[in-house]
């Protein structure tokens, strides 16, 4: 008896898309405290092509993005841009395994806003002319931010990592895609004094960190050792938990699906514990060099839970500082590179 069609299109060779998060956060920036000619937004993404039941050579990807039926933006990717993106000649894919192209990141005008985004890969049947291709569309939501988020420090800071093309942060796109590092400014506009070997020489160092807004500590590390500036920690320090790689950290939840997440704190410097409930503007830890980390700063961002790696982050505006002689009460982006200040006192 013949075999069912349906069984041997099933063991015929073909190539499986997965894309990580399986719903992506946009971040609209539509107002900054400079000067705005349009509005931008934002998605970041996990891309993998997996083979299936022989070995194929992945031809090219084409990533479109839509609002509703409006095509807004169409990008196609051949195999030579692959594989500069991937730092690998061959493309071919074994069957069971897959390659990755890790951290992709779009921003284009915002004036209207991503509903979803189409990616299709197209493969080549090794040792055949077959050419199967898949298509996944990925659905794009735009979270509007119910904390009041108040800037965590004082003095000048400078945000040396934040939502645009630069940011590192997306080596992770999960959890940290809108996060931001803030490093303090000394009185000579350096970041340490001194030539920056020593925690101490780091104006960062020690410095307060406040709850940004009130809430229950959902999440507390403190037991990491702060490393010394530029050393590589040791991977058995992480017990195999990759959370600790963000170091000595807090998550406070702020009852509406919203957790303010603080990293890299002093060892034991943490001024509160699970299950506490803090109020805004409460001192909570000290700024610290713990995990893996480059050198003494804050690392800051917003999520849909407490769990770095695990959940997912939200784009985040923050309110109460000051940036370029003016000060901000109501929530706005903090761009890459902006110095900002931390309120003064009865600024909280």
């Amino acid at each position: 008896m013949d075999p069912k069609p349906q069984e041997t299109e099933f063991h015929s060779p073909h190539i499986e898309l997965e894309v990580r998060p399986a719903e992506l956060f946009g971040a609209l920036y539509d107002e900054l405290p400079f000067p705005l000619i349009a509005p931008v937004q934002e998605i970041a993404f996990d891309v993998g092509v997996v083979a299936h039941h022989g070995a194929v050579e992945l031809q090219g990807l084409v990533f479109k993005g839509y609002s509703g039926h409006q095509l807004l933006f169409e990008q196609r990717w051949p195999a030579r841009m692959i594989r500069k993106r991937i730092q690998e000649e061959d493309l071919t894919i074994e069957p069971g395994t897959g390659i990755a192209l890790r951290s992709l990141q779009f921003l284009l005008p915002g004036l209207e806003k991503l509903s979803h985004v189409e990616i299709t890969a197209v493969a080549r049947v090794v040792g055949s002319d077959d050419r199967p291709q898949v298509v996944a569309q990925v659905p794009v939501h735009y979270p509007e931010q119910r904390t009041d988020l108040h800037f965590p420090l004082r003095g000048a800071w400078w945000a040396i990592q934040a939502g645009d093309w630069s940011d590192q942060h997306k080596v992770e796109v999960l959890s940290q895609s809108f996060a931001i590092d803030f490093v303090k400014l000394g009185p000579d506009n350096r970041t340490f004094q001194g030539n920056g070997r020593s925690l101490t020489d780091h104006y960062s160092w020690d410095q307060p960190v406040y709850a940004a807004a009130g809430g229950k500590v959902a999440y507390a590390c403190f037991d990491m050792p702060d490393m010394l500036p530029g050393a590589i920690p040791d991977p058995a320090i992480f017990r195999g938990d990759m959370r600790r790689i963000l170091g000595n950290a807090i998550a406070i939840s702020h009852g509406n699906g919203e957790f303010s997440y603080y990293a890299h704190l002093q060892q034991a410097s943490l001024r509160v514990q699970m299950g506490q409930v803090v109020r805004r503007g409460e001192l909570i830890a000290r700024v610290g060099n713990s995990g893996h980390s480059p050198g003494p700063h804050l690392h800051f961002h917003l999520m849909n839970g407490p769990n770095a790696f695990l959940d997912q982050g939200l784009p985040m505006k923050i309110s109460h500082f000051w940036a370029a002689g003016q000060f901000y009460e109501k929530p706005i982006t903090i761009p890459t590179r902006m110095i900002v200040f931390g309120p003064e006192e009865g600024q909280e």
